[in-house]
């Protein structure tokens, strides 16, 4: 996923993991600070590079902050991705400590348009 970074407006360009709960394509990962979890805060307009098939999509994130939108998201990600229940920490450390964006596809204007 590209961001466009928070403080140097740079292009930031990092390896993340997604999994699609109830249709919508979700970026959560194990419980602590992230800088693309920063960046998209800022500007919340990104790019999606998937592999296969080779697409860049552009998205619109929104941070997922209520407690239990993110344990549903937690429980149906530990269950499409078994590798997120291996990592030692309980769901409920993921509710309360991991990053957590719904990602919406974005086909708007040139304003919002996310980096490339």
């Amino acid at each position: 996923m590209s961001t466009l970074g928070r403080r140097s407006g740079s292009v930031r360009r990092v390896e993340i993991w997604y999994v699609v709960v109830d249709g919508r394509i979700v970026v959560t990962g194990t419980p602590g600070a992230r800088h693309w979890l920063a960046n998209l805060r800022e500007h919340a307009g990104a790019v999606l590079h998937l592999r296969e098939p080779v697409q860049h999509l552009e998205v619109l994130a929104e941070e997922v902050t209520d407690a239990a939108t993110r344990r549903r998201i937690a429980e149906q990600a530990w269950r499409v991705q078994p590798w997120y229940a291996t990592q030692g920490y309980s769901v409920e450390d993921w509710v309360s400590g991991s990053p957590m964006v719904l990602l919406t596809p974005h086909f708007g204007d040139e304003a919002a348009r996310p980096v490339r």
